[in-house]
């Protein structure tokens, strides 16, 4: 396959990624956070639907790698955006890993913790706040401002090119504005996933 096609073809997981995203959130619907009301928290992660909109959402931040790339393939051909690019690409992809492994906990090891705390375990509580707001938060709060700054460099890397539409650029920033910052705010989750999926077609259809 030429390289034109890989780099078109890997745009269009960044679509992918939007409709798996999406499902996955209407799949669990808004999640409370545990430090705030423990018994609502429990009731979604215990749900049968919990998991396999985890899963989704797992897949979901991972696939975009492959659009990242694209875009940093594609914009590394125009030399004036090309470092923009670089960085956008690097922050997006190492923001998103260190998201991953706090997604991973909460997809696998929160049911359980749910199971047993509707169960009458007094001593969840406290363990649940600390999966929710110690160490993993840090870590979370890290990789959100990482990815933060690589779709806003990504974002305007695209909006000065070019070849892309530079509209879809400002989709792409504002993905990730509102995906860090709209964790505990079920439709502005739902919106950002949204921004890439029209951002994702736009850049698809054009390449």
């Amino acid at each position: 396959m030429e390289r034109s096609k890989r780099i078109r073809w890997s745009l269009l997981t960044f679509t992918l990624a939007s409709v798996l995203g999406i499902i996955g959130l209407m799949l669990r619907g808004p999640l409370p956070l545990p430090n705030v009301d423990v018994d609502a928290w429990a009731k979604v992660v215990s749900s049968a639907n919990y998991f396999p909109a985890q899963v989704l959402t797992i897949f979901a931040y991972v696939i975009p790698f492959f659009g990242f790339w694209g875009l940093y393939a594609r914009l590394a051909e125009e030399e004036k955006v090309e470092q923009v690019a670089f960085w956008g690409f690097m922050n997006s992809i190492i923001g998103t890993s260190l998201a991953i492994a706090t997604l991973g906990v909460f997809s696998f090891v929160s049911p359980h913790l749910a199971e047993l705390y509707l169960l009458g375990d007094s001593h969840l509580p406290e363990i649940i706040t600390q999966v929710a707001t110690g160490k993993p938060a840090v870590i979370n709060l890290f990789g959100g401002v990482l990815y933060l700054l690589g779709t806003g460099l990504t974002g305007l890397a695209i909006w000065r090119s070019e070849f892309f539409p530079r509209w879809a650029g400002l989709l792409m920033a504002v993905h990730g504005l509102f995906l860090v910052f709209g964790f505990m705010y079920f439709p502005i989750l739902v919106l950002s996933w949204v921004c890439l999926l029209i951002a994702g077609i736009w850049l698809f259809l054009k390449k």
